[in-house]
C-alpha cells in the first residue's frame, strides 16, 4: 500500500504543478487582455486626434491660399490705379474732409490783427 500511495502521489504532483502553472498563465493572459484593450482604446483616440489635426491643417491651408489670392488681387488693384499718390477725390454732397479744409484755414488765426473797441478779440462778441 505504501507503494501505491507513493505512486499515486507522484502521479498527482505533476497535475498539481500544471494546475498551478495554468492558473498563473490564465492570470497573465487576463492581464495582457486588459492591457491590449487599454492600448486599443488609446490607439483609437490617437487616430481620431490625428484625423482632427489633418482636417485642421487642410482648413488652414485653404485659408492661406485664399488670403494669398486676396493679397495678389489687392496688389493688382493698387498697381492699376493711375497715380499712387493722387489728390483725394472731392467728397460727396459737398462735405469736406478735415484734411481738405486745412489748407483753406491755414491763413486764419485766432488772434485778430485789428480789434474793434468793445469786442472780444477771440470770439468777436460785444463787451459791455
Amino acid at each position: 500500500m505504501r507503494y501505491s500511495y507513493f505512486y499515486s502521489t507522484l502521479r498527482n504532483i505533476p497535475f498539481v504543478i500544471l494546475q498551478a502553472e495554468g492558473s498563473e498563465v490564465c492570470a497573465e493572459l487576463d492581464f495582457l487582455d486588459q492591457q491590449n484593450l487599454i492600448l486599443n482604446l488609446e490607439n483609437k483616440a490617437l487616430k481620431q486626434r490625428l484625423d482632427s489635426l489633418a482636417q485642421e491643417q487642410f482648413i488652414k491651408h485653404l485659408q492661406q491660399e485664399t488670403l494669398e489670392r486676396e493679397i495678389a488681387r489687392l496688389q493688382a488693384l493698387y498697381l492699376q490705379q493711375p497715380q499712387h499718390h493722387q489728390q483725394p477725390q472731392q467728397p460727396i454732397h459737398g462735405r469736406s474732409n478735415s484734411r481738405d479744409l486745412e489748407p483753406q484755414f491755414a491763413h486764419l488765426s485766432l488772434k485778430h490783427k485789428t480789434t474793434s473797441p468793445g469786442r472780444d478779440p477771440v470770439t468777436g462778441a460785444l463787451r459791455i
